[in-house]
């Protein structure tokens, strides 16, 4: 799952719909770092704290907090864990984290602290093999790809694709990607910006029927930036999985356009899965074309991506072609994404597909060069960027940009502790920055 905020939002695990107020809160506390008024934080401790022993302390701890964390907004990063969320503030050369403790239970948080700096790692750069030895050592499987300064330093596959089957890992395999949709989404809108056919600007009504009053200011730029004030799921309790259960697009936009918002439109800022379902609906609105034939023609067929395809769609691979997930969840024999039933509108634009290293290569050399966007239109994508993006299923998705000539790739397919996949992620962005 990938965050874009004011900065950079880099999520390490995969966000389950319980998680959403942990999500809201997080984001909460991230803005009222910034924010000088008491009134703020009294906002914020009814809101999100409700009831507690000694508010004079509290207040004094928050306003401590937002000294000693100054500055510090080069760079944040966000985790979900069971305690609650750790941010990750970054600012001149300096590093410090912050515990968002939170009750599942009870939808609160519980408390903020500042916690000890984390452990580093810190991989050879003259000896990248030596991040794939700790990974196999940790019992993970997946590939590898780390370029710096254009040099290609390594692309190595490790572990089993599918261990049943005897079939190792190479750098064909095909993996599912998470939410690395969202990009190619947001692609989309921008091609169809600059085409004239749509503007950023515009509001939901421009292109959506029967929008209610509280979401008519929503514009389409709300959408891609998480300050439209959508949650970020919009399951319901009949649906037999948050990702999986089968949704058309009419049945999409309805809950959307019924959910309740979690902050007027661009007053806020939080992630909103739903918001690129939005934007993907709009595609096939604006364009006349299914979400998948517009990125078929446009993107995917230009670059040159032969191994990129929604859930349920095996495309001819055979089994073997495909990388079998972890887990937790396991659906299908085996656990690959042509058994996962055909994409939901649950998370057509922000989920539901697979790919390989090779495809996400061509596409992001496609969307960062000038063959298809201009410079203003591209700028989305060349900029430094630290994305991650998972699936309960078990697959995990890192990557870097570092321009002009850093790229990390990881995919996993055994994804392993998520406090070492941490730890990895951080170690492997010191290969290129």
């Amino acid at each position: 799952m990938k965050y874009l905020l004011p900065l950079l939002i880099l999520l390490t695990a995969p966000l389950l719909a319980q998680e959403t107020g942990i999500e809201s809160a997080a984001m909460a506390v991230e803005r009222l770092l910034d924010q000088e008024s008491g009134e703020d934080i009294t906002t914020f401790i009814n809101t999100y704290m409700g009831k507690v022993e000694d508010r004079p302390a509290l207040v004094t701890q928050i306003r401590t907090l937002q000294q000693e964390l100054a500055g510090l907004r080069d760079g944040i990063l966000l985790d979900v864990e069971d305690v609650g969320a750790i941010l990750t503030l970054i600012g001149n050369g300096v590093e410090k984290r912050l515990l968002v403790a939170y009750d599942f239970d009870a939808q609160r948080v519980t408390g903020l602290s500042v916690l000890p700096p984390e452990e580093r790692l810190a991989f050879d750069l003259e000896r990248p093999e030596s991040a794939v030895e700790y990974m196999l050592d940790r019992g993970m499987a997946g590939l590898l790809y780390v370029e710096s300064d254009g040099e290609v330093l390594i692309e190595q596959p490790f572990g089993m694709a599918n261990e049943s089957l005897g079939v190792a890992n190479d750098t064909a395999t095909i993996f599912a990607i998470g939410s690395r949709p969202i990009d190619f989404t947001v692609a989309a809108i921008l091609l169809l910006d600059q085409r004239g056919e749509l503007s950023l600007d515009d509001t939901l009504g421009v292109h959506l029927q029967g929008v209610p009053v509280a979401k008519r200011d929503i514009t389409l730029r709300h959408l891609m930036t998480g300050r439209s004030g959508l949650p970020d799921f919009f399951h319901n309790e009949s649906d037999w999985d948050a990702d999986l259960q089968w949704i058309g697009r009419d049945e999409a936009l309805r809950r959307l356009l019924d959910q309740p918002l979690i902050f007027p439109p661009g007053t806020g800022r939080a992630h909103s899965h739903g918001a690129y379902g939005m934007l993907a609906a709009i595609v096939e609105l604006v364009s006349g074309q299914s979400y998948m034939n517009f990125l078929g023609e446009n993107f995917f067929t230009p670059a040159g991506m032969t191994r990129t395809g929604e859930y349920g769609d095996r495309q001819g691979f055979s089994m073997q072609d495909f990388a079998v997930g972890g887990g937790p969840q396991f659906v299908g024999l085996p656990n690959i994404p042509p058994n996962w039933g055909p994409t939901s509108w649950l998370i057509k634009g922000s989920g539901g597909m697979y790919s390989t290293l090779g495809d996400l290569r061509r596409f992001y050399a496609l969307v960062r060069g000038d063959r298809v966007f201009d410079e203003e239109h591209s700028r989305r994508f060349r900029g430094s960027s630290v994305e991650v993006d998972g699936s309960m299923r078990g697959f995990e998705l890192f990557s870097v940009s570092e321009p002009p000539g850093g790229q990390v790739y990881l995919f996993l397919n055994r994804p392993g502790d998520q406090a070492e996949r941490r730890k990895i992620f951080r170690g492997l962005e010191g290969l290129v920055n």
